[in-house]
């Protein structure tokens, strides 16, 4: 089954003069170290594994395409007024209120207690956590439009303060009982302050703990020890696209870290609401049927379980996603992402007005859109971050792939040396380029 969500493609115009006496030109030190580092991130990426992992992701996001927002919409939901409200009476991105709208019930969800676990493999639940990253332009609306969903909805989350280390990071989590959102804004700096090392620099390792929900501890001198054993953290992280654009690039979007967010990118609209009146759009919505029905919901269950109809779905769809990526993908990447559907499941069970415990195919088929959405802004935020590494990425794949609907074997060492000729300045030797040659080998449809 596949989704098509449009692709991003840019059209790269270069200029060149030509003199009968050409003049080397001197480039600036500045320039020529950004261009070595950019030209080293492929070298970068193809060498980490869930660096090529990203790089087949994204491999499968540009072959699809939906109407975004709607296409993760069901008709009649809360989700589907809350969307049409954003999109009518403000100048917000309606992107924002999705993620918004996402974080705050899953978490909401998760710090209930609330569990999913699929009906063949009812030993292994899964918490109602997730990790979010939204890029979006400044003044987007985040902390207005979630004041919104939480009146709408009446009910409020626990929220982490700033930890200003990862010491107070820990000490902040475990004051919560080890469950709590981090609402964290400029993200992508903190990124880059925890790649720097410093106060920040601990926090990646609790970080990949906590996702895990492994034991955190830490012994102070001025806190003692502190242990939380079993963390809960959700992640609602947003960032400005150009301040992202500055702190990240392709090596780091790659990174074990970040490769375990999931990303949602919005756009600028144009100014035409003089004024957002908030107030008469909570009383819209908390009037309407769908906001009532999903209030009266949300308490309802405390342990969900995708029904054999809906399992039976998802390994239909995950086969195909996966036949259509290839083995050039590293396992635990491809499962990290997919498997974000389960909760996916319980939010549009919820959403769609089903009740009881069992989720059927209709609320996961519905989930797995949301997945597909998530893969193409991974793809979208690659271009963001470096549009000349995207650009070179998909030349060298165009060529690659033009040369097999001719019939050369691109599985042979001929084939392999002409392709670090055509490309040497992007690749560096005969490893680097049979790495890039699985990326397109190992995808069946391309």
């Amino acid at each position: 089954m596949t989704f098509v969500i449009g692709s991003i493609r840019l059209d790269v115009k270069t200029m060149t003069t030509t003199s009968s006496k050409p003049k080397k030109r001197a480039v600036p030190e500045k320039a020529r170290a950004k261009r070595i580092t950019r030209d080293g991130l492929l070298s970068g990426m193809l060498e980490s594994e869930d660096g090529r992992s990203y790089l087949s992701m994204i491999r499968a996001a540009k072959k699809t395409s939906l109407d975004l927002m709607a296409a993760v919409t069901p008709p009649g939901s809360f989700l589907e007024i809350l969307l049409k409200e954003v999109k009518n009476k403000t100048d917000l991105p309606p992107e924002i209120a999705l993620g918004v709208f996402v974080s705050q019930l899953s978490s909401l969800l998760a710090q209930n207690g609330v569990t999913v676990a699929w009906y063949d493999d009812t030993s292994h639940s899964s918490h109602m956590d997730m990790w979010l990253l939204v890029m979006a332009p400044s003044a987007a609306g985040k902390t207005l439009l979630r004041k919104l969903v939480s009146k709408v909805l009446g009910f409020s989350v626990n929220e982490l303060p700033e930890p200003g280390s990862g010491s107070a990071f820990l000490n902040a989590l475990s004051e919560q009982g080890g469950i709590s959102l981090w609402n964290r804004d400029e993200y992508g700096q903190l990124i880059k302050q925890i790649k720097d090392g410093g106060p920040l620099g601990p926090l990646r390792g609790y970080l990949l703990q906590a996702y895990d929900h492994e034991t955190l501890e830490i012994n102070t001198l001025k806190n003692g020890q502190t242990i939380i054993e079993h963390p809960v953290l959700s992640i609602f992280g947003s960032t400005v696209d150009t301040t992202f654009k500055s702190c990240v690039d392709a090596e780091m979007l790659s990174d074990g870290l970040l490769a375990r967010h999931l990303f949602l990118i919005a756009s600028r609209r144009a100014m035409k609401v003089s004024r957002y009146r908030l107030e008469q759009v909570i009383v819209r919505l908390s009037a309407h049927k769908a906001t009532i029905a999903l209030r009266a919901n949300l308490s309802q269950e405390t342990e969900y379980i995708i029904g054999p109809e809906a399992s039976e779905l998802y390994d239909e769809l995950w086969k195909d996603l996966a036949n259509s990526i290839g083995n050039s993908i590293d396992p635990a990447y491809f499962r990290r992402t997919t498997w974000a559907v389960s909760k996916y499941a319980v939010i549009y069970h919820l959403l769609i007005g089903k009740t009881g415990k069992i989720i059927d195919a209709d609320a996961l088929r519905w989930a797995w859109r949301m997945i597909q959405l998530h893969i193409q802004y991974a793809r979208e935020a690659l271009v963001l971050c470096d549009p000349g590494f995207a650009t070179r990425f998909d030349k060298i794949i165009g060529w690659i792939e033009e040369q097999a609907k001719t019939g050369e074997d691109i599985r042979s060492s001929t084939f392999t040396r002409a392709l670090l000729r055509q490309f040497g300045r992007d690749l560096k030797n005969m490893h680097e380029a049979r790495q890039l040659l699985d990326v397109v080998a190992n995808n069946p449809k391309s």
